[in-house]
């Protein structure tokens, strides 16, 4: 009776986890990632949280005199 159970307890949990790693995880984080770096900069702020990821994003070439041979 204990192997019965077992049986039927895997084949009610194995699809759930295929169904949250497969279809319900990438969902998820696209929805709670973007929201969730949208709140960190509302509550830090301009000068805290959205200026310095500008600068961050910002391309920075390097110019011969920063080049040392």
């Amino acid at each position: 009776m204990d192997l019965f159970f077992r049986i039927i307890g895997a084949c009610i949990f194995l699809p759930f986890i295929g169904f949250y790693s497969y279809i319900l995880g990438p969902i998820l984080k696209l929805i709670l990632l973007p929201g969730g770096l949208l709140l960190l900069l509302l509550i830090l702020g301009k000068e805290d949280g959205i200026a310095p990821l500008i600068e961050a994003f910002k391309t920075k070439t390097k110019t011969r005199e920063g080049i040392k041979t």
